[in-house]
């Protein structure tokens, strides 16, 4: 069967093309050339043996179209797609190690397979996320995932470049909000912006306790995926009709009986009234803690690196101001106020002095009066600059500036 290869070039499209196994992936792996960073090897049947085999098979190439002696730069893959192939937690654990080595791997997903988080597997599995690069990690419709597995996986998990995680139909009850909960006002779950949890049983309770723990300890997450998660069937019941027959037939007292109708309505303002309005909050809150700490930078600079006049200096510009017949300047001697003085003034250069906790500020200040590190810094913008034209020179001021900000802990709010 032809491989088709997508209009860009850096993609190869291959699902449903048969490949099962170790053979499937033998067959797939002469397709990636050295201008291939995507592929989408989806609805094949690679299984955990086809998989392993696949990813040996590609940390050879990356080495071999990363040569040096041949003058090439590093290869690596960027998105590798493969829903529906049978993989489990061992194919899993295969894929990551593949990603822990290569840092330009940045989104996986694994949709639809038999991944089922054993707990003996998952350390093996997480100490390779979170040595990786990766940014986006797609779990959905992986229905075998089992509770104690998942809790562990989201005690460990601890991926400084995760945004976005989606657990989306993977069959979850209410038991697990508890962790979701615990993650995400944990400081592990800093760069997480994007957590998809549709299609579940969180049910109304799970639902309130995740969204109570956003709104109160977390201010990253900008976009999250409650919809379709009602609590398992058996537990609903419709109360008016129950309550119309033979008191024999149910015991309504069963503490694991939930009304449908009061759960309709609780998920329904969750979702669609409170849910917006809090992470609208944590959008413009992140904004406020950019935009400060961009205003606030090159003050700070400026001031913490400035060097006071001396006595003699101030001396010598007033009798030189009077031997020319020249109005003498009105100087104001900032480094003479005391230190918090002139700390709260740049802090108002921000525009927004109170959006920095004392972490945020600390990091700016010691940022500022590092003199090595803006040399550094200066020489970097020099070289990157370097033969390019002006709108290209903006573009990498842009990017420098949002490695200062990760660099410095300033590109998310905090409290």
């Amino acid at each position: 069967m032809a491989v088709i290869l997508r209009s860009n070039t850096d993609l190869v499209y291959l699902p449903d093309h048969g490949f099962v196994g170790e053979e499937g992936a033998l067959r797939i792996l002469p397709q990636i050339t050295r201008h291939i960073h995507r592929i989408d090897i989806s609805h094949n049947l690679l299984g955990s043996a086809g998989t392993l085999t696949l990813f040996k098979g590609l940390s050879t190439l990356r080495l071999r179209h990363s040569s040096p002696e041949l003058g090439l730069g590093l290869w690596g893959l960027t998105e590798v797609n493969l829903g529906m192939n049978g993989l489990d937690d061992i194919a899993l654990d295969g894929v990551l190690a593949y990603a822990k080595k290569d840092v330009l791997l940045k989104r996986i997903l694994v949709q639809g397979n038999e991944i089922k988080f054993e707990e003996k597997n998952i350390e093996s599995i997480i100490n390779s996320l979170n040595s990786s690069n990766i940014e986006s990690l797609s779990l959905v419709n992986n229905i075998y995932i089992k509770t104690k597995g998942l809790i562990k996986f989201l005690n460990l998990l601890n991926c400084s470049t995760l945004k976005s995680l989606n657990l989306s139909a993977c069959n979850l009850n209410s038991t697990i909000s508890e962790s979701i909960s615990k993650f995400i006002i944990s400081k592990k779950s800093r760069n997480l912006e994007n957590l998809e949890l549709n299609g579940n049983h969180l049910g109304s309770e799970g639902i309130s306790k995740i969204i109570n723990s956003i709104e109160n300890y977390n201010f990253t997450l900008t976009s999250i995926g409650l919809l379709a998660n009602h609590s398992l069937s058996e537990q609903i019941i419709n109360l008016e009709q129950e309550q119309e027959q033979e008191q024999e037939e149910i015991n309504l007292n069963q503490e694991y009986l939930i009304d449908k109708k009061n759960e309709n309505k609780i998920i329904e303002y969750q979702i669609h009234q409170r849910l917006p309005n809090i992470l609208e909050r944590n959008k413009n809150l992140n904004k406020r803690i950019r935009k400060a700490s961009l205003n606030v930078n090159v003050p700070a600079k400026i001031i913490f690196n400035a060097k006071s006049l001396t006595n003699e200096e101030i001396a010598k510009n007033v009798i030189n101001d009077i031997s020319n017949n020249s109005s003498s300047k009105g100087i104001f001697r900032l480094f003479e106020l005391p230190e918090e003085i002139i700390h709260l003034i740049i802090r108002y250069t921000s525009q927004d002095p109170w959006a920095f906790n004392d972490s945020q500020w600390t990091k700016i200040r010691k940022d500022s009066i590092d003199r090595d590190n803006l040399k550094k810094m200066y020489r970097l913008r020099i070289v990157r600059s370097r033969g390019k034209m002006i709108d290209e020179i903006k573009g990498v001021n842009r990017e420098m500036r949002e490695e200062w900000l990760r660099k410095n802990k300033l590109d998310k709010w905090e409290r």
